[in-house]
């Protein structure tokens, strides 16, 4: 069967997951199941998957395997701390909008903060530096583009890595592949999203 997609987006009710999910951005593979099941939700409307047993009965079970995958690789997923702090939430969402080119100097100032009460704030809510969390946002997004199947050495600039070498290692390091690897990985599920 050919399906002409660019896309599948599916949105979970955040009232079935725990507040420590909700904490974090959490990527996971999506299996072949889990990719059939997303396509065939296309058959229905919106209204029509609110009301019929069939599809209710449908929606659970792609929710609770997706669920199962974000705990069957909790351990080896890679997630990104988010914060409460109002000051700090401007500070990453603005990072997280172009993650290559964020720096501490334009944090500091989104914040409005000091370079030490930023600091200090900071860890106190993620429980990491600053550097380590802007790191796994570039690679975060990295991972993103790297499944839209983007090349790697343009992904490598793009997330703000001077050298393939060093952007190939901390990847690896991280997602415990290496980006052609992971890359590859993900020809199979282009055009599939999970917000």
């Amino acid at each position: 069967m050919m399906r002409n997609l660019d896309g599948v987006s599916v949105y979970f009710d955040p009232a079935h997951f725990s507040a420590e999910t909700l904490e974090r951005i959490q990527t996971f593979p999506v299996t072949a199941v889990i990719k059939e099941m997303l396509f065939h939700t296309l058959r229905w409307s919106d209204k029509s998957a609110e009301k019929m047993p069939v599809e209710q009965t449908f929606f659970q079970a792609l929710f609770l395997l997706c669920q199962e995958q974000m705990k069957q690789k909790a351990a080896e997923t890679f997630t990104l701390p988010r914060v409460t702090h109002p000051s700090l939430v401007r500070a990453m969402d603005s990072a997280l909008v172009d993650p290559g080119h964020a720096s501490l100097t334009q944090a500091l100032h989104q914040a409005g903060m000091s370079e030490r009460s930023f600091r200090r704030h900071f860890l106190n809510e993620t429980g990491m530096t600053w550097q380590a969390w802007i790191t796994q946002a570039r690679l975060f997004h990295a991972a993103t583009l790297l499944a839209e199947g983007q090349r790697v050495t343009d992904v490598s600039a793009d997330v703000g890595y001077a050298s393939l070498s060093a952007f190939a290692k901390a990847f690896t390091h991280l997602l415990g592949q290496s980006p052609v690897r992971f890359r590859k990985s993900q020809e199979s599920n282009i055009g599939l999203k999970i917000h």
